[in-house]
């Protein structure tokens, strides 16, 4: 008998199954190419944005205001007993005209004077026209809150008064310094407290800094939200021009857009104390991050990828679903697949900022290397298929599509936007420029320029 024959001893059936797995297993090759590791580079430059923004209110609007304040008798003296022998009565005879000169407000008020007096052996009567000349040099607390102080100027006659009595001559240089004297308890405080009251301007500015913090709501429909994110406000000098009070809003920012769920509301700071700023020019130059959220950025990939069915031969796979993230400048594609291959295959692109397209390419999407080696192995199929050619078209029409979807949407919120009742904004954006895109833990950061023009008109005091 051949010895090599006798020297064969049979295993147990339970050994002989152990010793087959353990081949098996040794031999076996991944089930899954090895997902790339997440990192990121940090290279976000923060810019401050300044945002001039011009402030017009009709002098008119003003005007009306204060006649409807300011009518009827504006002063009044019933008594001869008081040392001057004069009954006086000055009524507001038109409309009060105002003026803006640097720092001063000044008001013409044209009144009707009837005056009795007392001769002695008689009353005489007498009628006349007088204008008083008024001034207020306001200031702006450092809270914001307009200081007036309003003072009487001069005076001139429109009509001198006089009596048909020979030798009887009124006092006229006395009783126009009696009506400045009395006018100024009146006419000089309703003017205060009515400026006051229409230009509660720390108020306003306590509102408006307050609302800066809001997230705006620019797009519905790509959930697309506006933080200003302020850091600095201030006005210039109030200026009279073409029958408008003028002056610009300074603000300076750190805006942001987000695309995604509504954000997070900043944390509100105290409005900065008042400083007088001068603006640069008309415009507005705005440097924006926009940030596009992996989560959002998968679901608008997903509507054009999700269900694709793509077939080399007679071997097919449909798309599952896809994961983005990032790895130092690269966004990773996690695509998982059914059908001839089931699992996870994994690609590589970089996002690519061209200025002069105005776009983000994800170029040269291509598979990881594990993803490459272990398809070559097990699915090499895969590899001459259309699948990254359609999953980058669809990334680019992802960056491409929105931003210049945004342009579009900031613009019909600057074409007429009411801040409050009386209060629009009405601007013009007349550039949105790309000016560099990175990876971030959260998403795609874009860092995008805008310049335009904007201003709000009042046309309601309230």
């Amino acid at each position: 008998m051949n010895s090599s024959v006798n020297s064969f001893i049979p295993l147990p059936l339970g050994a002989c199954v152990i010793w087959l797995l353990a081949m098996t297993s040794g031999c076996k090759t991944a089930q899954q190419p090895a997902r790339p590791m997440e990192s990121y580079e940090t290279r976000q430059e923060e810019k401050n944005s300044v945002i001039n923004i011009p402030v017009k209110i009709t002098v008119a609007d003003l005007e009306q205001e204060v006649n409807k304040r300011l009518s009827g008798v504006i002063y009044e003296d019933k008594t001869f007993d008081d040392g001057d022998d004069l009954k006086v009565k000055a009524t507001k005879r038109d409309r009060i005209n105002i003026v803006i000169d640097s720092q001063l407000v000044k008001y013409r008020v044209p009144l009707s004077l009837n005056i009795q007096y007392n001769a002695g052996i008689t009353t005489l009567e007498a009628t006349g026209d007088i204008a008083l000349h008024f001034k207020t040099q306001y200031a702006v607390k450092p809270d914001w809150s307009l200081e007036t102080a309003t003072s009487i100027e001069g005076y001139d006659w429109l009509q001198k008064p006089r009596v048909k009595m020979v030798g009887i001559n009124l006092p006229v240089g006395f009783i126009a310094d009696m009506i400045m004297k009395n006018s100024k308890k009146t006419i000089a405080k309703a003017i205060d407290e009515q400026v006051g009251e229409q230009l509660q301007l720390g108020n306003i500015m306590k509102e408006a800094w307050r609302n800066m913090f809001n997230p705006v709501l620019v797009s519905p429909e790509y959930k697309t939200w506006l933080l200003v994110n302020p850091q600095r406000i201030g006005m210039a000098p109030l200026k009279m021009q073409n029958n408008e009070i003028t002056t610009t809003i300074v603000v300076e920012s750190k805006p942001a857009v987000r695309i995604g769920e509504k954000p997070a509301t900043p944390n509100l700071t105290a409005l900065p104390d008042f400083k007088y700023l001068q603006p640069s020019n008309d415009e507005f130059i705005v440097n924006l991050n926009a940030e596009i959220s992996y989560r959002e950025a998968e679901q608008m990939a997903k509507q054009q990828l999700v269900g694709e069915t793509f077939s080399q031969g007679k071997r097919s796979v449909k798309v599952e679903d896809l994961q983005l993230y990032g790895q130092g400048n690269q966004l990773i594609v996690n695509t998982r697949l059914s059908g001839a291959y089931n699992g996870s295959i994994y690609l590589a692109g970089n996002p690519v900022f061209h200025p002069e397209k105005n776009v983000i390419d994800v170029e040269d999407l291509r598979f990881t290397l594990d993803t490459e080696n272990f398809l070559y192995r097990s699915a090499g199929w895969l590899l001459k298929s259309t699948i990254n050619k359609k999953i980058q078209e669809n990334l680019d029409f992802l960056l491409d599509y929105n931003l210049k979807d945004l342009q579009s949407q900031l613009q019909q919120q600057l074409a007429d936007y009411q801040i409050a009742p009386g209060i629009r904004l009405k601007g013009q954006l007349s550039q949105l420029q790309l000016q560099n895109a990175f990876l971030t833990v959260d998403g795609f950061n874009v860092q995008l320029g805008l310049k335009g023009k904007v201003n709000v008109w009042v046309s309601q005091l309230n």
